[in-house]
């Protein structure tokens, strides 16, 4: 009875603290980016992008949205550039450690003065 009491309580407290991981994960938001560039040879641009890629996929990032000369101006009197992309990251850190791991050094390479907005997600109910 002893053994089954002991094996009962290590299966709560496996599970209870399993269950608090989980939330903990649950907990950081994701963040998304918005990259907007006026790309001026695209397709030195274009033979450049696996790299980024690598990036985006081995920092938690998902490319959500973008492209060359796909986003249209609704409103506002700001030029548009012609290559935006959306980022959906696990996290601010999963953004930081992808910047520091060379995604800065490759935006100032060949971002041509490009920006980037960051944005915390929102929980969808």
């Amino acid at each position: 009875m002893r053994k089954l009491t002991t094996t009962v309580i290590s299966t709560v407290c496996l599970v209870a603290g399993a269950g608090s991981a989980t939330l903990y994960a649950q907990a950081t938001a994701p963040v998304y980016t918005v990259y907007e560039a006026n790309i001026t040879d695209e397709a030195a641009y274009g033979k450049a992008l696996p790299e980024v890629e690598k990036y985006i996929k081995e920092n938690d990032g998902t490319r959500v949205a973008g492209g060359f000369n796909k986003a249209k101006l609704i409103s506002g009197k700001e030029k548009l550039g012609n290559r935006y992309v959306i980022v959906r990251w696990t996290s601010a850190a999963a953004f930081d450690k992808a910047m520091d791991a060379g995604l800065k050094a490759w935006i100032d390479k060949y971002g041509n003065g490009a920006r980037q907005i960051m944005v915390e997600g929102v929980e969808v109910k």
